[in-house]
């Protein structure tokens, strides 16, 4: 059975750049959400096995994929995001940065039109995130 891990830092944290309610969100909701919904799928799949019944073999084993990673993938985010520290890429990063993407502004662009195409993000343009 999976268990969530606790916040290694408070909700405010993050804040100006990632606020209180958002991270409340992906903690006590999608998080949340992904962790319940593994464990469901984990019993279904145990119950399916000890009754020999495979029909929804198929589905057990997506749903266990999506949910599974959706909360690894928060557990990542949660364990390597902390408190804001001032920094700036290291000079030999931000020498790969513009050679690879022109300049770093070109970069930060990229990386955040890329992260709006991820699936779970297009929860925030239907009302479920912020």
């Amino acid at each position: 059975m999976l268990k969530m891990i606790e916040l290694p830092y408070p909700l405010n944290a993050l804040e100006p750049y990632y606020s209180k309610e958002t991270l409340d969100l992906h903690y006590n909701v999608l998080y949340k959400g992904y962790v319940d919904n593994t464990n469901q799928t984990e019993e279904k799949l145990q119950q399916a096995r000890k009754n020999n019944d495979f029909a929804n073999i198929k589905c057990y084993e997506k749903n266990l994929s999506f949910f599974g990673s959706g909360a690894i993938l928060h557990e990542l985010f949660f364990t390597n995001m902390g408190p804001a520290v001032p920094t700036e890429p290291s000079l030999p990063l931000m020498e790969q940065i513009v050679k690879d993407f022109g300049s770093y502004a070109a970069f930060k662009n990229q990386f955040n039109e890329a992260s709006k195409m991820v699936e779970a993000s297009r929860l925030v343009s239907i009302g479920l995130g912020s």
